[in-house]
């Protein structure tokens, strides 16, 4: 069984300066690799138990990995980044966002969320060349950057709630399937996705009360259902009271164990908000 040591142990052997990282995305760790390259400040990880299983289903070697791993490192060894903006005050206020995971013991900043099971937190979001990046926020990072609890949370608020998008699951469907939308549609599928413009962390929408009231006063409603979808979207659904909580709780927890990755689910129930 091909395992990261001997990746690492292969590109050793071909002069790469590479070593073990492993990241903890929402609960989940995640082994990678880095290639340290002389004067660069930063390298991306390049996780490796999806290269691995993929290659192990098609039948690849150990060195169609490693030429793998290296041409992801060769695209990424000059991208050019000045690593001291990101405690620079202003970079800070202007690129910090809220994000949505299960409850942790991550030391982050973290905030309540109406939901039960899941945490809020702040990060950082960017883009490095043609790839983005994201940095969960400590209260040390906030200090090295001189902007305060208070003002990191306000302004976070602006910055993810300016992306909010709620979409139709039949404008969704429409597009994916290449069939007309229509308004029918639409009312035979009253399911809606709440995420951002990039469709990336945005499960963090649902804490956006002001669009969120917005949503329940046009379908004249003051309860919403509430699927979560994963770290990057949720569903949500104008509640009537014939609605079986546990039977979308069910579907919540059968669709995290077929769809979705470890890192990004969030739990495995249905929720109600009030407005």
């Amino acid at each position: 069984m091909m395992t990261r040591e001997m990746i690492i142990n292969e590109l050793t052997n071909r002069g790469y300066n590479a070593v073990a990282q492993d990241s903890t995305k929402n609960g989940v760790i995640l082994e990678g690799i880095v290639i340290r390259t002389e004067g660069s400040a930063i390298a991306p990880v390049i996780y490796t138990k999806e290269l691995i299983s993929k290659a192990e289903a098609e039948g690849k070697s150990l060195d169609d990995v490693v030429l793998r791993v290296i041409d992801t490192y060769e695209a990424h060894k000059d991208t050019t980044f000045d690593i001291t903006q990101l405690t620079d005050r202003d970079f800070v206020l202007s690129h910090i966002r809220i994000g949505l995971q299960k409850e942790s013991s991550e030391e982050l900043i973290k905030g309540a969320s109406e939901l039960e099971g899941i945490e809020s937190y702040l990060y950082i979001c960017g883009d490095m060349g043609e790839d983005g990046y994201s940095i969960k926020v400590s209260k040390e990072y906030l200090v090295k950057s001189d902007v305060t609890e208070a003002e990191a949370w306000e302004q976070a608020k602006k910055n993810t709630f300016a992306d909010t998008k709620i979409e139709s699951m039949a404008k969704v469907l429409s597009k994916m399937m290449g069939i007309p939308y229509t308004e029918e549609l639409e009312e035979a599928t009253p399911f809606y996705v709440i995420s951002n413009t990039k469709n990336i962390k945005g499960a963090s929408a649902i804490c956006d009360r002001k669009h969120l009231s917005e949503f329940t006063e046009k379908h004249h409603t003051k309860k919403l259902l509430v699927l979560p979808s994963s770290v990057h979207e949720m569903i949500i659904v104008p509640y009537t009271e014939d609605m079986d909580i546990d039977m979308f709780s069910d579907m919540v927890s059968q669709v995290n164990a077929s769809e979705v990755a470890p890192e990004e689910r969030l739990t495995d129930r249905a929720y109600i908000l009030e407005f």
